[in-house]
């Protein structure tokens, strides 16, 4: 294998988890002396440049891309969108987006009304939802493999095709703990407005008595009463601090595939309460799990008195999520990926 091909149907200046899992991908793939070209659709193009992205990945974006002489195409898979990537080549599905794995949802998405659902995440991804729902069987034909990227999802995922699983990963060497936690306890929300801003908002109401800050970092969010919100923060090593500062992430969505952010919080050894959706409880880390607001507060109380009163145990707690996020560790998980576009460009 020499040459990959990279397609996405959304721009890599949206810099969302499948635009920073692409240029991850590139550059893992550069490293080990591959060829890559990423091709992608200007749909959500924003105003700012993409970091990280090597100088020796051709990057194309078109509304129709002719694609020649590489051994294999990787999709993150949108519903018809890929037929706008034109080869011949063996062709990878991945399945990255919420929209097509219901099962792994919060039960409140998954028992949706269409009506709700609508409203809620917007006509395209209604749309994706009710076409895929309908023409599964017909859609993953069109890939000579599917790949997946939460164990859950291949438990959930049946096709007549070839089947992957390989998660996503992270470099552990990065994002480690680099800084002491804060005097004061802090608790963090890293994410976009979708993945339960507004409860974490409901919680720090709750308990704005307390002596906690309560901050938050994503490209959508606002500051509103007693959670100050620090922007949106691509520089890793500004996120590296702000995760190995932070006392504990409270991560509240209830549409996931694999957040690649509870890995990267894990690893600098921040404590983590989240929802149980399969999706989540399908990375196999020690986070503790909350069912609603009350629950989380409970569980935020919880950490606040360990840290102040018992802070032996808080830190075992904390080296526990940098061992849970070390199974995911980028020399542990990349050659599988790698040996999952080389089998599939045999097929040719």
């Amino acid at each position: 294998m020499k040459k990959v091909a990279l397609c996405h149907h959304y721009s890599l200046t949206f810099h969302g988890g499948g635009e920073r899992f692409l240029i991850d991908v590139a550059t893992q793939l550069i490293k080990t002396g591959h060829k890559v070209s990423i091709y992608a659709l200007p749909f959500e193009r924003r105003p700012v440049n993409f970091q990280g992205l090597p100088r020796e990945v051709e990057y194309k974006e078109s509304f129709i891309h002719k694609i020649q002489d590489v051994d294999v195409i990787y999709f993150i898979y949108a519903p018809l969108v890929h037929k706008l990537f034109i080869g011949e080549q063996p062709r990878i599905g991945a399945i990255h987006a919420f929209v097509f794995l219901k099962e792994l949802q919060n039960h409140e998405i998954m028992n949706m009304s269409h009506v709700n659902f609508l409203k809620a995440f917007g006509f395209a991804r209604f749309a994706s939802k009710i076409y895929f729902d309908r023409f599964k069987e017909k859609e993953l034909r069109s890939f000579d493999a599917i790949h997946v990227i939460n164990k859950e999802a291949f438990n959930t995922l049946h096709s007549k095709k070839r089947v992957y699983y390989v998660p996503n990963w992270i470099d552990t060497s990065r994002f480690k703990p680099t800084e002491e936690k804060n005097t004061r306890f802090t608790v963090l929300y890293s994410g976009r407005r979708s993945k339960g801003f507004s409860t974490f908002v409901e919680i720090a109401n709750i308990l704005r008595t307390k002596d906690i800050d309560f901050v938050a970092v994503g490209p959508d969010l606002m500051s509103i009463g007693n959670v100050k919100n620090l922007g949106f923060i691509t520089d890793f090593r500004k996120l590296v601090r702000l995760y190995s500062k932070a006392h504990l992430l409270v991560y509240p969505s209830k549409v996931d595939v694999f957040p690649l952010t509870l890995l990267e919080v894990s690893a600098c050894e921040t404590p983590i309460v989240t929802l149980p959706t399969r999706a989540i409880k399908g990375l196999n880390l020690p986070a503790l799990y909350a069912t609603c607001v009350e629950e989380f507060v409970r569980k935020i109380c919880k950490l606040q008195d360990l840290w102040e009163r018992r802070r032996e145990q808080y830190f075992e707690i904390c080296k526990r999520m940098r061992a849970g996020a070390m199974k995911y560790d980028l020399n542990k998980v990349f050659p599988k990926f790698l040996n999952m576009l080389k089998e599939v460009a045999l097929l040719s």
